[in-house]
């Protein structure tokens, strides 16, 4: 339900466009010399998340994994949709920033690089999964930066239940403290009353004592 007035907020403030996950050729220098690949935008992708992502999608295609620099790599892998040889995978950040992350994907079909000119097939069911790929990736993202907020915005309404806590809190003392107030100035009312008797007795008593001393005086 926060998740959800969450979203509702960031709405109301503010107007995105359609952000779509794009792909296109280019040629991109990877460990091994600049070779042709696919590169995927990702948008709103954040970097750590992208990579984490990247590690599994590369793992995913099997053969052997590893990782240098910043560059991931797959040696032997073999899918029925790339044909009977293995083949050579290859993939890397390219670039970053707080609106995008751009992914290349170079493939090593066993002497010649995929490509859509050459390679009709294969390349179409490796930019199918490039494109899942950078989906996955965009909305890993976004969930996360959602949980982020998230997180401030549960912050936030505990602040305010705290501060409506205090309120009440206050309110209530202040309730106490009129109750003890009235008691108090009834009270300084029933003593200044008592003090006005007690004089009264004073009076009485001092007059007594004077009766008395003149009896004592009155002996001779």
């Amino acid at each position: 339900m926060k998740s959800i007035t969450l979203i509702a907020a960031m709405a109301a403030t503010t107007f995105f466009y359609a952000q779509e996950v794009k792909t296109n050729e280019e040629n991109i220098s990877f460990s091994n010399g600049s070779h042709n690949a696919i590169v995927v935008t990702i948008p709103y992708g954040n970097k750590d998340i992208v990579e984490k992502e990247l590690k599994s999608e590369m793992k995913d295609w099997g053969g052997k994994y590893s990782s240098s620099k910043g560059e991931m790599t797959t040696s032997g892998s073999s899918s029925k949709a790339m044909g009977d040889k293995p083949y050579d995978g290859y993939a890397k950040i390219v670039s970053d920033n707080e609106n995008e992350v751009k992914v290349a994907f170079a493939v090593d079909l066993g002497g010649a690089y995929l490509s859509s000119k050459e390679h009709g097939s294969q390349y179409t069911a490796t930019l199918s999964r490039v494109k899942k790929f950078g989906a996955k990736a965009a909305h890993e993202s976004i969930d996360a930066e959602l949980a982020v907020e998230a997180k401030v915005l549960k912050g936030m309404e505990g602040d305010k239940s705290d501060m409506l806590k205090s309120i009440e809190s206050s309110k209530k003392d202040i309730e106490d403290y009129k109750k003890r107030i009235t008691e108090a100035e009834q009270k300084i009312k029933d003593n200044e009353a008592a003090v006005v008797k007690k004089g009264e007795e004073i009076t009485t008593q001092t007059s007594k004592i004077g009766t008395v001393e003149k009896k004592k005086k009155s002996i001779k």
